[in-house]
């Protein structure tokens, strides 16, 4: 079942701790080890999976490209 745009913007608000329209890797690794998935994953790794769905190389992930990430993932 595809997650509809609200459902995609509030998971990307989680992500975004700051509320600056963009995920970096310091965020994606917060929110990783709060929910006890980034026991390994140190600032590299997330950078990695940053720059994975980061079209315009700006080593961050707004909201477009979170959608992608998103379509990808229930694909």
């Amino acid at each position: 079942e595809e997650a509809t745009l609200g459902e995609a913007a509030a998971a990307f608000r989680v992500f975004d701790r700051n509320g600056d329209g963009f995920i970096d890797a310091g965020e994606l690794g917060s929110v990783l080890a709060s929910l006890g998935f980034a026991a390994g994953a140190g600032h590299a790794e997330c950078q990695r999976m940053i720059d994975a769905y980061d079209a315009d190389k700006d080593g961050r992930v707004d909201f477009r490209e979170f959608l992608k990430f998103m379509e990808t993932a229930a694909a």
